[in-house]
């Protein structure tokens, strides 16, 4: 299986979206499927199953409202931590899924600064699992605060740690980490494997890596 760079992916997404009218939202929601399906494995070797999702303002971020919405169907205590302004969203499918876990009345914080997640530190700890949905493989440069103290307070909690498509901070091509990077337990990456993961410092950050499928037409692959 061929290993892509974000812009590679990006034209795949492009083409299945454009050319094969497969809409941008289900890809979305096979790959928040996806997630979940391998968040539940995960939380088969821990005790209790509250989760929480840190999901960013982009489309990475609705992958994992998605996913919090089948783990909550599967029994799951989910919490999700929005970083940033919920009025910054500019991806209207993460919006959607976002309108999606209100009209469940799934627990929601919004995280715009790192006062709010320290005075939330207490809940966040109970967690058994949780989901990187803060960036994604758009990212490039370094990690600016407060998400650099926001990455580096999840690792320092040492729990299981679900990436959805690449680590938040590693770089999706070169596999470098300018500054900070969440240290995955495992990496669900969507459609085909990045490069990132296995250049540099991306086997250190990526963990068990599972190469999900969702839905792009094989020939694009």
């Amino acid at each position: 299986m061929k290993r892509v760079t974000r812009k590679e992916m990006a034209a795949i997404d492009r083409c299945a979206i454009e050319e094969y009218k497969i809409p941008s939202i289900i890809l979305m929601e096979n790959a928040g499927r996806c997630a979940a399906e391998v968040a539940l494995k995960m939380l088969k070797k821990q005790k209790g199953k509250k989760v929480s999702l840190f999901a960013g303002k982009g489309n990475n971020g609705g992958d994992g409202m998605v996913a919090a919405r089948h783990l909550t169907n599967n029994g799951c205590e989910i919490t999700c931590y929005l970083l940033g302004e919920r009025e910054r969203i500019l991806s209207e499918t993460t919006k959607k899924n976002l309108q999606i876990l209100e009209r469940m009345k799934l627990s929601l914080r919004a995280i715009p600064n790192l006062d709010s997640l320290l005075n939330l530190r207490r809940e966040i700890e109970e967690s058994a699992l949780f989901l990187d949905a803060i960036f994604g493989i758009g990212l490039t440069g370094k990690v600016r605060s407060p998400y650099r103290e926001i990455i580096e307070f999840l690792n320092g909690l040492k729990k299981p740690m679900l990436s959805l498509d690449i680590p938040s901070g590693l770089d999706a091509d070169t596999g470098v980490v300018a500054e900070t990077a969440i240290i995955a337990t495992e990496t669900v990456t969507f459609a085909l494997p990045k490069k990132g993961l296995f250049l540099n410092d991306g086997p250190k950050y990526s963990g068990k890596i599972t190469i999900a499928e969702i839905s792009i037409p094989e020939e694009l692959l």
